[in-house]
């Protein structure tokens, strides 16, 4: 089998969501070429074994084997029942009829040689064709149609286009075998329309997928709620960046080489053979508190602040949370005895309203939290500083700051409007080491993944 077609596969695996890295791949199709292409049970188990790492992966990895070798010749099974190209429709011989010389046109041949067929015949010549083409590029479902018309143009079907056109001119006789070869044209259209249809389900779909995931990450959080896959998105988000620090912290702990003990320990056996010594840091003991503006105007914004954090628990244990609106209160244990999704929605509805009071709620995680604050905790505070005119509290914040490790504030409203109307972030932005936008799924991620590499 080509290693084009294999490589095709791959793709197609990573569109259904397999994670594959270019060197599995290779030991994929080292594997297939080994136990060989005709076995197709040898061939299927050699793929699964080399590019399935999870369990979870597993009816992704079958459902795609099924759909891509189902329509491939060689180590696939025959093509199945409902892709059997219709009849022949025996156009060959007209060009007796009509005033047409026996040699005929360029058109009038091409078409009788196709038409003419066997289905046997016109489905080899749709596969010749379709491996002319390059599926993988296939993004969005319109594209569909295009590629059916290319399919078709690889096949020869313009020549029997340009028969239909000629026999409509003539008289009744004709423009009758031209209906028919036109319903013979739509038949054939529908089975090249399907073969299109499930290229684009084995290689568009994962590129479609992707480009509404790459449009949830970027449109702001206040719209985020007309895509239903936005819970799926931010889980899968937080996993790659739960997995990727994960990395950082077992390098982290390792520790530089200490190339003086090593070298000392090695004198002993003429550096033959050389054990490697490490300066190991020891593990901090980080702590995370969250503090939430869940008022009206940036409710959506805690939202998926406080899902996205505690669906990394497995790296951040220690994670606190807060929120407030007109009054102020502790959530951790929302989070702790449901879901994320169902604990951001009893907290939202327990606390959201208008009427934040900034410099109060400051003062009240002062009188509760004053005791646990030191020099390895992290302050994170959610809002838009938008006060109602009310004493900001700078100083409380200030005497926050000087206790704790840091204080970062995230602002889901534009730098612009930061000082706007009733908003008083100048007042606070002295007291914060880190300050940043953050409207948007791509914004929280880059936020959340500095955050992770502050607390290593």
């Amino acid at each position: 089998m080509p290693v084009r077609r294999l490589s095709e596969f791959v793709q197609a695996l990573r569109g259904a969501g397999l994670r594959i890295s270019p060197d599995e791949a290779t030991q994929g199709m080292d594997a297939a070429a080994l136990v060989g292409y005709q076995g197709r049970q040898r061939f299927h188990d050699a793929l699964a074994m080399t590019l399935v790492k999870r369990e979870d992966d597993r009816p992704a990895f079958e459902e795609t084997f099924a759909r891509f070798f189902a329509v491939t010749s060689g180590v696939a099974s025959a093509a199945p029942q409902d892709s059997a190209m219709p009849a022949p429709v025996g156009d060959a011989g007209e060009g007796g009829e009509g005033g047409e010389g026996p040699a005929g046109d360029g058109a009038e041949s091409d078409a009788a040689d196709l038409t003419t067929q066997t289905p046997a015949e016109l489905d080899q010549r749709l596969a010749e064709a379709a491996a002319q083409m390059d599926f993988t590029q296939m993004e969005v479902i319109t594209q569909q149609g295009l590629y059916t018309r290319r399919l078709l143009m690889n096949m020869g079907m313009g020549a029997v286009d340009d028969r239909i056109l000629q026999l409509d001119q003539g008289d009744a006789p004709r423009q009758a075998r031209a209906e028919t070869l036109r319903q013979w044209r739509r038949e054939v259209r529908e089975q090249a329309a399907g073969h299109v249809r499930r290229q684009f389900l084995l290689h568009g779909a994962g590129k479609g997928r992707a480009l509404r995931e790459q449009t949830m990450r970027a449109v702001p959080f206040r719209h985020l709620r007309e895509f239903q896959e936005v819970k799926t998105l931010v889980r899968r988000m937080a996993r790659r960046l739960a997995s990727l620090h994960q990395r950082r912290m077992k390098k982290s702990r390792r520790g530089m080489l200490d190339a003086r003990r090593t070298l000392v320990a090695s004198i002993r056996h003429d550096g033959v053979p050389a054990r490697l010594h490490w300066r190991q840091r020891p593990v901090q003991k980080s702590r995370v508190m969250v503090i939430c503006d869940v008022s009206s105007s940036v409710s959506d914004a805690a939202r998926f602040l406080l899902q996205f954090l505690y669906a990394m628990n497995d790296v951040l244990p220690r994670v606190r949370s807060f929120a407030f609106a007109s009054r102020f209160d502790e959530i951790s244990e929302d989070f702790q005895r449901y879901s994320p999704d169902v604990a951001v929605g009893r907290v939202l509805d327990r606390l959201s309203g208008s009427g934040t009071d900034y410099g109060e709620m400051f003062a009240d995680f002062w009188r509760r939290c004053e005791r646990e604050l030191d020099s390895h905790t992290t302050v994170i505070i959610l809002g838009d500083a938008r006060n109602n005119y009310l004493p900001e509290g700078a100083e409380v914040l200030q005497q926050i700051r000087r206790r704790v490790k840091q204080v970062w504030w995230l602002n889901p409203e534009a730098r612009s409007r930061w000082n706007s109307g009733d908003a008083v972030m100048d007042r606070y932005l002295p007291h914060c080491r880190l300050a940043r936008q953050c409207a948007s799924l791509d914004d929280l991620e880059r936020i959340v993944d500095s955050l992770l590499k502050g607390l290593n």
